[in-house]
């Protein structure tokens, strides 16, 4: 069995269902396990979970139960965990074994930030020796303000990891903004590699890959579907806000690329304008119900017009909180994008190594 221990930053959930389905399409019997993670959302049982956790074993039927796959669920702090850490430790180890029994090879998925947990004695070296895995550092290149700052990132994380007598295996660059992917190429990965750091994969941005899908926002706020139930898996790439007037607003929703536009249902000027935008969804605030000529138009135009309770403020503070989370149909979706990306972008046969 190999076991191969996932650190770092965002990103790391989307990449590693790729991966795992990849291993799943080349006939190993995979495994996914998130030692330690945070507590999301509550179950009906009154549990709580990682949604990342709920997201990866549902959309790949994963049959470990969610208890095994992600034994330590913290909410507020974990400074108390390091009072019976042992035992902790212990736990952690045995739920390790019984999800990679039979299995051929298990993805971990790490705690962010990396170094947590080190202070209490259950950080990554800790927990990668335990389980006998490589440890893998993928690095979000898109949040730096300067690109090459990337690299004094990954040697920070290597010498972390070699002080606690760990080893970092290799480094996958994360979301590669366009405009940096040739001096990531030509420069960067050639400076790494110089100076002994494995790179695994270079992963160019994709914004789709982390949109949400408008049957994302209907769960999440709860929303009432007027209109357009048959597209509820359009992806939804950006967020606007209707509050101007119906000709500053067509200019603006003509600019935006599968958007989910938030606007009052009494504003009757700026949701016709937005159907003819095509937009992948409208949401409409403060349950106020639009004019029948609104609905019949979004039919015709076979636009998703949703009614949330939420004044546009609360809605639009709601979806930038949601952005970034995956869902088990979000994963789904992107199968086939995921796999393609895994196959160009990743050395996924060294991971097997």
């Amino acid at each position: 069995m190999k076991a191969i221990y996932f650190i770092g930053e965002r990103g790391k959930t989307i990449l590693i269902y790729g991966l795992l389905r990849r291993f799943s399409l080349e006939g190993f019997k995979v495994a996914y396990f998130k030692p330690i993670s945070i507590a999301r959302i509550r179950l009906a049982s009154g549990k709580y979970v990682d949604t990342d956790v709920i997201a990866i074993k549902e959309a790949l039927g994963l049959e470990n139960s969610i208890e095994h796959i992600s034994p330590v669920v913290i909410s507020r702090g974990y400074l108390e965990l390091g009072e019976h850490i042992d035992d902790v430790k212990a736990s952690i180890l045995e739920s390790f074994k019984k999800i990679s029994e039979g299995r051929d090879v298990v993805v971990v998925e790490g705690y962010t930030p990396a170094e947590a947990l080190t202070s209490i004695n259950c950080g990554v070296v800790e927990l990668a020796k335990m389980f006998g895995a490589k440890i893998i550092f993928v690095i979000d290149c898109k949040s730096r303000a300067v690109i090459d700052e990337i690299t004094d990132r990954i040697v920070l994380y290597r010498c972390f990891i070699e002080k606690l007598g760990g080893e970092l295996y290799g480094v996958i660059l994360n979301a590669v903004p366009i405009v940096y992917a040739e001096r990531i190429r030509s420069l960067i990965v050639p400076h790494l590699e110089s100076l002994g750091i494995k790179i695994l994969g270079v992963i160019e941005e994709r914004p789709r890959l982390l949109a949400l899908t408008v049957k994302d926002i209907v769960e999440a706020l709860g929303a009432e579907v007027l209109e357009g139930r048959d597209r509820l898996n359009t992806m939804v790439e950006d967020i606007l806000v209707g509050a101007m007037g119906p000709e500053a607003a067509i200019r603006w929703f003509r600019r935006a690329v599968n958007a989910a536009i938030v606007t009052g249902g009494d504003r009757t000027d700026l949701i016709m304008q937005a159907l003819e935008t095509r937009a992948s969804a409208i949401i409409l605030t403060g349950n106020l119900y639009p004019s029948r000529g609104v609905l019949i138009r979004a039919r015709e135009t076979g636009t998703p017009i949703l009614l949330v309770p939420y004044d546009t403020f609360t809605t639009v503070e709601k979806l930038r909180e949601m952005q970034g989370i995956v869902t088990a149909d979000s994963l789904k979706i992107r199968d086939k994008d995921l796999l393609a990306i895994i196959e160009k972008e990743v050395k996924w046969r060294e991971l097997l190594a």
